[in-house]
C-alpha cells in the first residue's frame, strides 16, 4: 500500500510558518534585505536568482540594510479567481482529493468586484456562470438565476486590498474570536454535516413531470430534503435543489422515485459539506497553503537606510547575528554599510565607484563599492568590502578622488550567518526620501 499526504499538510506548514514569524521567536526572525548599487550585465534583464552558497555570500557583501519583518506584514493567501462572465466554474466535491480541490487552476471559488469570495457548490452541471454573485446571507448559500449555487465566505478588506493581494493571490483568514464582521457571522452559522449541494450523475429518462418524482436522503445525519427539477423537453432529472440541508452528515445516499412508473436511470449523491460546515474555516476550506509577505521601506527608516542611489537585490534571511557576536538579531533595522568620515579636501568620489587603498587597485590592501557619496558631510557608505580599511589615503578607482580616512563605522549585522530564505534579482530600484517601497512576496509551502 501507498500512504499519501494530504494537503492539509501544507495548510498546517503555512500556519505555523506564520504562528513563529508573528511570535518572533528568536530563531524564527525573519529580515528583508535590499542591496547592489552597482548594474547587472543587463539592468533591464537581471541574471536569474538561485541559493547557490555564492549567492547567500554575495547576498551579504551587497547588502545596503535589513528589517525585520513583523507579523503584521505577512498573511495567507490563496490563487486569486476572479469571476469573469460565461466562464464554467468547478464546484466543491467532497470526493475530489485535497491535492487536486486546492490545485490553483480548479476554480471552486471566486473573488467578485465587490471582493466578496463566494465557493461554488454547484455549477449547474458545469455550465457557464453568467450572474456574478452579489447577495451575502451568512447562514445559507444562493442560487443564481444561472442555476449556480454559491457560499458567501468573506470579504476582503480595504486595508488588505492594498497590502496583500495581486493580480493572482489574495489573502485568506479564519477568524479567532469575535469581531462583529460578516465572515464570523458565517462561521457561526455553519453547520456540520450539513448537504447543501446533490450532485445529479445520472439524469436518467423519461421523467415527464418533476411533481411525480420523490427524492430519499438516507445517512447518520438528519433533516435534509430536497425537491427534483426535470427538463421537460429532454424528460430528465436537470438537477436537485436543497430545501433543508440538515446536519450532522458523514454520508448519505440519495434516491430518486418517479411514482408514476416511467421515469428510470436517475441517479445522484448528497455531497457532503467540509468539518464544521461549509464557511466554518475558509482559510483550510480554500487551501491557504500560501504565504504573502508584504515588506516595506519607508524612507530613509528613521535615518538607518540610505536615500539616494538604487538597488537590485532584495532577501529574506532567517535569524542573522548582531555584529561580532553569536546573539540572533533583533531590531527593527538596521544598517549593513561601513560609514566612512574623510578628510575636508576638495576631491570629489561618485557613487558606485570602487575606492581602494594600497599601491593600486590591483594590489589593493583594502577595495569597497560607493553606495553614497555625501559631499557635504564627506562621509562615504560602502558596501562589497575586500579587507580592513584603516586610516590612510582612500583613492577612488574611476574619480581619481583621494581623501584620508578620519573615523568609522561598522556595519551592524554579522556578514554570512542566518539562512537565506529567498531571494531576488530585479531591476534598478531608485531610493528617495519621500518614497516608500512595497513588496509582494508569496511563499508557496
Amino acid at each position: 500500500m501507498t500512504a499519501v499526504f494530504s494537503e492539509n499538510l501544507r495548510i498546517q506548514n503555512a500556519i505555523n510558518f506564520k504562528d513563529q514569524v508573528s511570535r518572533q521567536l528568536s530563531n524564527n526572525r525573519l529580515y528583508f534585505t535590499f542591496g547592489k548599487c552597482t548594474g547587472w550585465a543587463n539592468d533591464s534583464n537581471p541574471e536569474q536568482a538561485n541559493t547557490t552558497l555564492s549567492s547567500f555570500n554575495n547576498v551579504w557583501r551587497n547588502m545596503i540594510g535589513a528589517k525585520l519583518l513583523t507579523g503584521n506584514e505577512i498573511k495567507h493567501a490563496i490563487p486569486r479567481h476572479d469571476w469573469t462572465a460565461n466562464t464554467s466554474y468547478a464546484a466543491f466535491d467532497d470526493r475530489m482529493d485535497s491535492a487536486s480541490l486546492f490545485d490553483a487552476n480548479n476554480k471552486f471559488y471566486v473573488v467578485t468586484s465587490d471582493w466578496n469570495v463566494y465557493k461554488c457548490l454547484s455549477n449547474n452541471t458545469s455550465a457557464n456562470s453568467t450572474v456574478m454573485p452579489t447577495q451575502i446571507f451568512t447562514d445559507r448559500s444562493i442560487e443564481e438565476l444561472d442555476g449556480y449555487v454559491w457560499k458567501y465566505m468573506y470579504t476582503v478588506v480595504a486595508s488588505d486590498q492594498l497590502r496583500f493581494t495581486t493580480d493572482t493571490y489574495i489573502p485568506i483568514k479564519t477568524i479567532e474570536s469575535n469581531d462583529n464582521s460578516l465572515q464570523w457571522q458565517v462561521q457561526e452559522s455553519a453547520v456540520a454535516g450539513a448537504i447543501e449541494s446533490i450532485l445529479v450523475s445520472n439524469a436518467g429518462t423519461s421523467y415527464a413531470n418533476a411533481s411525480l418524482l420523490n427524492i430519499t436522503i438516507d445517512g447518520d445525519g438528519t433533516g435534509a430534503n430536497a425537491i427534483v427539477r426535470v427538463n421537460t423537453i429532454s424528460q430528465t432529472v436537470s438537477n436537485i435543489a436543497i430545501t433543508a440541508k440538515g446536519s450532522d452528515y458523514s454520508y448519505a445516499t440519495v434516491t430518486i422515485t418517479d411514482t408514476s412508473g416511467n421515469g428510470v436511470g436517475a441517479a445522484a449523491r448528497a455531497i457532503i459539506s467540509p468539518t464544521g460546515g461549509h464557511g466554518k474555516d475558509a482559510l483550510r476550506e480554500l487551501g491557504g497553503n500560501a504565504l504573502m509577505l508584504n515588506p516595506r521601506l519607508q524612507n530613509s527608516e528613521t535615518g538607518k537606510f540610505p536615500v539616494v542611489n538604487e538597488y537590485r537585490e532584495v532577501s529574506i534571511i532567517c535569524a542573522p547575528f548582531d555584529r561580532d557576536t553569536s546573539n540572533i538579531a533583533s531590531n527593527a533595522v538596521y544598517s549593513q554599510f561601513q560609514s566612512v568620515i574623510m578628510d575636508s579636501s576638495t576631491s570629489q568620489y561618485v557613487n558606485d565607484e570602487i575606492v581602494y587603498q594600497g599601491v593600486s587597485l590591483a594590489n589593493a590592501t583594502f577595495s569597497g563599492v560607493i553606495e553614497e557619496w555625501d559631499s557635504a558631510n564627506s562621509t562615504i557608505k560602502l558596501i562589497n568590502n575586500n579587507g580592513t580599511v584603516v586610516a590612510d589615503v582612500l583613492i577612488g578607482a574611476n574619480s581619481g578622488a583621494a581623501r584620508f580616512v578620519q573615523s568609522i563605522t561598522q556595519y551592524e549585522l554579522e556578514p554570512f550567518t542566518g539562512s537565506l530564505m529567498y531571494l531576488d534579482h530585479l531591476p534598478p530600484i531608485t531610493r528617495a526620501s519621500d518614497q516608500i517601497e512595497d513588496f509582494k512576496i508569496v511563499l508557496v509551502f
